[in-house]
């Protein structure tokens, strides 16, 4: 072996074919020469760490002497670690999909942290159709929140009608419900019942073309006391408890009444308490007035021409209610 190979090349041992460092003098695995002398003594001895004789920065060991391992050298404070890579804390709560199938795990997946916005479903949409009046025929979309009537301010505006005050009424819709509100209107605000209904003293309610006030109870007249001086009037029979209903005019003027101590009085075009054989607008037997202690309960029999009450503040609307604002007679529909 020339010396320039054995100053380039690693040795072969010869006797194991192991590959020493460049320059060996002996096989590091089996001791023997590395020219094929003997086999030297393989059992471990302690040999002193020489001090270095040769400069800085030299990799390469003095002649003669056994190789001393060194220890690998440490990392600096800040990159040591005892045991595997941490994983941090976002990665471990991240759910993980599922595997591939190849044996190679899928890529870990990743939430937001931020709240998805809350899911709103559109409420229903009301809209209004007019059934009978000078407007008859027309269609309202009412929006989101709802519209104003009236005869000058408002959305849904009826100029031609008197009976219709500036601002006559408003349409809420509230949580899905539609509710219809009085704005101190002259003529007021007159909604249909379903079956029957409580009627307070004094209340109004419409029925055709007729406008009626429940009065109420009529006490016995007092007895005279030869002192006291009575008004002249029609006589009311002693100890028994009249009811009344009257009817009224433009103009809010009284017109017919009616009084009787029977438990039920009746409106309609004919053979009623109340008859009007002329009002198309009305049933045979209309409507009933059932006397009561604080009122009244009215009972609609009308068949679908509806009977209707004045309202008092707001008061809740379904599909199919009607109202009536003035001469014209509103059904309310869900639009799609």
């Amino acid at each position: 072996m020339t010396a320039f190979l054995t100053k380039s090349l690693g040795v072969v041992c010869p006797s194991c074919d192991l590959l020493n460092v460049v320059g060996a003098v002996r096989c590091m695995s089996c001791g023997t020469g590395t020219d094929g002398a003997a086999k030297t003594d393989q059992s471990p001895k302690l040999v002193p760490q020489q001090p270095q004789s040769m400069n800085e920065g030299s990799d390469k060991t003095p002649t003669g002497s056994t190789p001393v391992p060194l220890k690998p050298a440490e990392a600096p404070p800040g990159l040591r670690r005892s045991g595997p890579n941490p994983v941090p804390q976002e990665l471990a709560s991240a759910p993980v999909a599922p595997s591939s199938g190849r044996g190679v795990p899928a890529r870990p997946t990743f939430q937001s942290s931020a709240t998805p916005p809350p899911q709103t479903t559109p409420g229903p949409k009301f809209g209004l159709t007019v059934l009978a009046g000078p407007a008859r025929g027309q269609r309202f979309r009412l929006g989101a929140t709802g519209a104003q009537i009236g005869r000058a301010r408002g959305v849904i505006l009826f100029p031609e009608d008197p009976f219709v005050s500036p601002l006559h009424a408003t349409l809420t819709v509230r949580d899905g419900k539609l509710f219809v509100r009085d704005e101190n209107s002259t003529s007021g605000i007159y909604a249909s019942i379903a079956g029957q209904e409580t009627l307070p003293s004094g209340g109004l309610f419409c029925t055709g073309l007729r406008l009626f006030r429940y009065v109420g109870a009529i006490e016995p007249a007092p007895p005279w006391n030869r002192v006291d001086v009575l008004v002249y009037g029609a006589p009311v029979p002693n100890s028994v408890v009249h009811y009344a209903i009257e009817e009224v005019l433009l103009g809010d003027r009284p017109g017919r009444c009616i009084i009787t101590p029977g438990p039920v009085l009746t409106i309609g075009q004919g053979r009623c308490d109340f008859s009007f054989p002329s009002d198309e607008g009305l049933a045979p037997r209309h409507c009933e007035v059932a006397p009561l202690p604080t009122g009244a309960m009215i009972r609609d029999l009308s068949g679908g021409l509806g009977t209707f009450v004045r309202i008092a503040g707001e008061r809740p609307l379904k599909a199919g209610d009607r109202v009536r604002v003035g001469q014209q007679t509103l059904q309310v529909e869900l639009l799609s």
